[in-house]
């Protein structure tokens, strides 16, 4: 279970959360988002509620009710004191009805001054244009991080191209531009969106193209985003040496992203 905290909403109520397995209803019918709470402050809260927004229409085929959402998540916030921390929104649709849940949830900050490995792994999601819980899916991701005491896995499609990560947006460079897959194949992230309005605004070329997995070789640098990762230089890709950490157009998106955060 992933939740932390003492409260989490149901609904319309707070509960204590030794409630949460009573009521909480796992099915594969769900749309969730996680926001990220920064000194009390929901970061890029209107991109969220968009996403969440689509991703609902796009998986049950219709709008819901959801105008009271960001007064339902400033509750949870202020009953559980949180001052930095993720929040995970998660819509249920089981036997035509929809379930709400809103719980603070565990997280992990990486440091982007080590940066991270990864490797790459042939799979692919069904919708990635919807965020769902699959629990299949995760769980094998997760099992195949473990095993290579990784960061992250970096999704590879049937034709040999990379898509995204499990959980993050993917990125290389070279030179001064920086590839990374075209919207339509991958999940929008919502941090994908401001570090493209960062590349476009410090004058590098931005190239929405797949990179081929087998040219992996012929990039300087590659670096992930998220919620949780913000701009996450990485290391390794399949034990191959990455000089991310030291790429000065990698630095300036880093260094511009941050700024970005303080306004």
């Amino acid at each position: 279970m992933d939740l932390i905290g003492d409260k989490f909403l149901f609904n319309d109520k707070i509960l204590d959360k030794e409630e949460f397995l009573k009521v909480y209803c796992y099915s594969s019918n769900n749309v969730y988002e996680v926001i990220r709470i920064m000194d009390s402050n929901i970061l890029f809260w209107e991109d969220h509620f968009k996403r969440l927004k689509n991703s609902i229409f796009k998986f049950n085929g219709k709008d819901i009710g959801i105008d009271d959402l960001l007064q339902k998540i400033n509750i949870v916030i202020n009953v559980n004191k949180i001052d930095s921390g993720n929040l995970k929104i998660e819509f249920v649709f089981d036997d035509y009805k929809c379930k709400l849940y809103i719980y603070p949830i565990k997280f992990y900050y990486p440091d982007k001054e080590m940066g991270v490995d990864v490797i790459t792994f042939n799979i692919e999601r069904e919708n990635p244009n919807v965020k769902t819980y699959n629990y299949d899916f995760k769980t094998k991701v997760q099992k195949i991080i473990n095993e290579n005491n990784v960061y992250e896995i970096v999704l590879v499609n049937k034709q040999g191209f990379i898509t995204e990560g499990s959980r993050t947006n993917v990125y290389f460079i070279k030179d001064n531009c920086f590839f990374t897959a075209p919207e339509n194949i991958v999940l929008k992230g919502v941090t994908r969106m401001k570090v493209n309005k960062i590349i476009n605004e410090l004058g590098f070329v931005l190239v929405e193209e797949s990179v081929f997995k087998k040219d992996i070789f012929k990039f300087d640098a590659c670096f992930l985003t998220s919620t949780s990762s913000n701009v996450l230089p990485v290391n390794k890709i399949d034990g191959l040496c990455m000089n991310s950490l030291s790429n000065m157009y990698l630095k300036e998106v880093m260094y511009s992203f941050e700024e970005y955060l303080k306004k």
